[in-house]
């Protein structure tokens, strides 16, 4: 006597389903079995899933790989409506004061809004379906209604949470360098954010605010704790937020060693290697996340193994602004002796794009080219970091980052139809190093379909563009800010 079939609301099926669980599972042809409530049922051969699940939607992945969302780890979302505007002269630790500084003062709540909309319309179409803001939306209601018009996964922070705001200035401020004058006159130069907190007691006073999301375990937008760092956070300030964090059960998210200067500024101020000295204050821990960590020294790398502190690798944010991570990070050793490794787009201004198909790719590409070894990290490592490794980085291990029965359903499905993917003689190497996110054609997210054959189900694409358009040339006409071409001699070529 046949069983009666089980219901599910979506069946996925002929899938070559990348599973990213423990054992790095691949089923040639596959289908996942996705509930109502956006959870995976079942994930397994074809013929048996089809014959045990009575789906109301079909979706025939004809062959095509079908693997987790990507996890985005470290980005900053509100920057959209100024994508390209910093030309290659800009230096950057001019970047603060002569653009982003003005940047800030100058948005609005709108502004916010359409630049993260356009943030998250470009991951989901790339294949991210989660992301870890770093808590530089000034108003992040705004950054949680775009993620929920979208329909992707958020994980916000509440904005500049700082106490030394002056530490932009390379670590300097008047009070630690009174014998340095320069230091101190940079300091007081420096850009003052109007809507941004200015003293301990301000971002105590706002610390913790989006916590209050987790009230509900289901929801697609939730909280954690962002600190700024980069020296504009006084220790104190880090261990109450960490503090906060730990109470929480959330993920500590803050910049650390972005580069040679900020790095060189916390070890002058801690009086040793920046990471050794936050291990040994306890702030050092499994649920922290650094933003970066492109400038480690060998015993920073023992305490993050020994605490199993994550990072989030953004290698082209350090190519953009030639910071040499990709010759001086330790980012692929760590991650070959067991570290927790995510991967960031940072900004649209230091990496230009939301794309973590390229962020990995550029990760094995490079580790391979700095250690001569066509071995040292491999494809399955790359997507690894975007998966598994950004979901651990979050905080969401248990829910995301692999098709398992229970996790939600946060689902990529390609396309063979696409040159990079003719002919298909290995799904792995097809997709990591010929056609990456071009291939993307359905994304799922809590078990709804939010792109289908590359298209928003639910948006007006043509309508968003036109708006998002509108509010750059508004914005910067307010900031009266004029375009520059890029600038920097060159020998003329043909003369």
């Amino acid at each position: 006597m046949s069983r009666k079939p089980e219901t599910a609301e979506l069946l996925i099926r002929h899938a070559y389903v990348i599973t990213m669980d423990d054992s790095a599972t691949i089923i040639e042809n596959g289908a996942v079995a996705v509930s109502g409530e956006g959870r995976i049922l079942a994930v397994g051969d074809d013929a048996e899933i089809s014959a045990r699940y009575a789906a109301s939607r079909t979706i025939d992945a004809k062959g095509a790989p079908v693997h987790p969302g990507f996890v985005e780890c470290h980005l900053h979302a509100s920057y959209h409506l100024f994508r390209g505007v910093l030309p290659d002269q800009l230096v950057e630790s001019d970047s603060f004061d002569t653009f982003e500084g003005h940047f800030y003062n100058t948005v609005t709540d709108e502004d916010e809004y359409l630049s993260v909309l356009l943030a998250c319309m470009e991951m989901v179409r790339n294949g991210t379906t989660c992301f870890m803001e770093a808590g530089t939306v000034l108003t992040p209601e705004m950054a949680a209604r775009a993620a929920r018009q979208v329909g992707v996964r958020a994980v916000l922070g509440d904005a500049f949470i700082w106490d030394q705001p002056q530490g932009f200035s390379q670590g300097k401020n008047e009070t630690r360098d009174e014998g340095c004058a320069t230091c101190a006159a940079q300091a007081r130069l420096h850009t003052v954010l109007e809507r941004a907190p200015k003293t301990r007691a301000e971002a105590l006073s706002v610390l913790g605010t989006q916590l209050q999301r987790n009230s509900d375990p289901d929801a697609l937008v939730t909280g954690h704790v962002a600190v700024l760092g980069l020296g504009t956070a006084s220790e104190e300030l880090m261990m109450t937020a960490k503090a906060c964090a730990d109470a929480a059960k959330v993920t500590l998210n803050i910049h650390q060693s972005y580069s040679p200067a900020d790095t060189e500024a916390d070890r002058q101020r801690f009086g040793k290697d920046p990471l050794v000295h936050l291990f040994e204050t306890g702030f050092l821990d499994r649920n922290v996340t650094f933003g970066h960590a492109n400038h480690l020294t060998d015993a920073e790398c023992e305490v993050l193994l020994d605490r199993g502190t994550s990072i989030a690798w953004a290698p082209a944010a350090s190519m953009m602004w030639g910071h040499g991570s990709a010759l001086h990070g330790r980012h692929a050793e760590l991650w070959r002796r067991g570290a927790s490794i995510g991967l960031g787009s940072d900004s649209p201004n230091w990496s230009n794009d939301f794309d973590l198909w390229r962020q990995s790719n550029l990760a094995v590409m490079t580790a391979r080219d700095v250690k001569m070894d066509r071995t040292y990290l491999v494809a399955e490592d790359g997507i690894y970091m975007a998966t598994r490794g950004g979901a651990r980085a979050v905080g969401l291990e248990t829910s995301i980052g692999s098709l398992e029965a229970g996790k939600r359903a946060d689902i990529v499905i390609h396309t063979l139809d696409r040159p990079e993917m003719v002919p298909s003689t290995n799904m792995i190497r097809n997709l990591f190093y010929a056609s990456r996110s071009k291939s993307v054609h359905t994304v799922i997210i809590d078990g709804r379909v939010i792109l289908e054959q590359g298209r928003f189900c639910a948006l007006d694409e043509v309508e968003i563009y036109a708006e998002v358009r509108k509010a750059s040339a508004a914005l910067l006409s307010r900031m009266g800010h004029t375009v520059a071409p890029n600038a920097v001699p060159r020998p003329r070529r043909g003369a």
